[in-house]
């Protein structure tokens, strides 16, 4: 349910099955297919059909399927981005 291409420029990507990794990315935002955007988020869990958040201290829940993009720009692997193609986390660089 959880897969992730390598990018050569990052090495080893996230395991977003663990804590220590989610934590890592540090602080991002979700990007929602309908263009909201929900900003100052730490990835809490990536489960087989939604993911869980923390913002502002509180526990939040999105669906996989209404979620556009992920983004980190200041990960310990670099600009990442979380995309959710069929239903699996995709991991790669974001660009510019």
């Amino acid at each position: 349910m959880i897969s992730s291409h390598s990018v050569a420029t990052l090495g080893q990507l996230p395991d977003l099955s663990k804590k220590e990794d989610l934590m890592a990315l540090g602080i991002g935002r979700i990007i929602e297919k309908d263009k909201s955007i929900r900003k100052g988020i730490t990835l809490h869990e990536v489960k087989e059909y939604w993911v869980v958040y923390v913002k502002n201290g509180s526990v939040h829940d999105i669906m996989m399927e209404k979620i556009d993009r992920i983004e980190f720009s200041e990960s310990k692997w670099g600009r990442l981005k979380i995309e959710f193609p069929a239903g699996k986390a995709r991991i790669s660089e974001m660009l510019n």
